[in-house]
């Protein structure tokens, strides 16, 4: 606990009303973000998975991205594919403004385009301990940046590039730095500690993404064949 020298009364009138401040500043920007893209409703896309991380030695994966809001996403692949569910795809609806506690941090400019950074704390017990840094184009409303603090004693950190698809900005590369443990991705488990000597793997991830067709109606058949795989697990 901070030690002050003010009495606690007096602590408490001056932060109190800075709190309440940082969250009605803050949530209309996630707000904006959310509202940007309430009109996706699903999109597929091709993927190539580049790995550079101690411990993991791998080709290039390539594969093909099913998403359909609100949450459901597919890959397939002719071979063995791993692919980072946290940060690695793109969901508008990951972060719902009344599933969080949304602060103001700070106003920026990033890449000459007026910013803001955003705290998201959860509300509920999905992520335990967890909390979220989004650096936010406010000009454009497209998240740029997503810091994920320590929960597990894992810290992900992801930059993202936009490309026009019809009339979304949608991901063309996604830069993942890790900081972890272990990761499971897409159900498998990604660093076997019985393989793996390093308790802790540091590294990045690129993923590259081409060839968007958006709002095509995909059908529920196509994630049910995964969904069936899960429940068998």
């Amino acid at each position: 606990m901070k030690k002050t020298i003010f009495p606690i009364c007096l602590a408490i009138s001056l932060i109190w009303p800075g709190s309440i401040q940082a969250q009605e500043e803050g949530a209309p920007y996630l707000d904006a973000v959310i509202k940007r893209f309430s009109l996706l409703k699903d999109y597929t896309v091709d993927v190539k998975v580049h790995f550079d991380i101690e411990a993991f030695k791998s080709p290039d994966m390539e594969g093909r991205l099913y998403y359909k809001a609100p949450d459901k996403m597919k890959v397939d692949s002719k071979r063995i594919f791993f692919f980072p569910r946290e940060g690695g795809y793109f969901n508008p609806a990951a972060f719902k403004p009344e599933n969080f506690e949304v602060n103001l941090l700070e106003r920026l400019i990033e890449e000459e385009r007026k910013a803001v950074r955003i705290r998201l704390i959860p509300k509920k017990a999905r992520w335990p301990g967890q909390s979220f840094i989004l650096t936010i184009d406010t000009e454009r409303n497209l998240i740029r940046g997503i810091d994920t603090s320590p929960s597990g004693g894992r810290e992900i950190k992801a930059s993202i590039e936009y490309g026009r698809f019809g009339q979304f900005d949608l991901p063309t590369r996604i830069r993942l730095q890790l900081d972890i443990p272990s990761i499971e991705m897409d159900g498998t488990r990604f660093f076997d500690p019985s393989l793996q000597k390093a308790k802790r793997i540091r590294g990045k991830i690129e993923i590259v993404y081409s060839n968007y067709k958006v709002n095509t109606g995909l059908s529920e058949e196509i994630f049910q064949e995964k969904e069936r795989a899960l429940k068998k697990d």
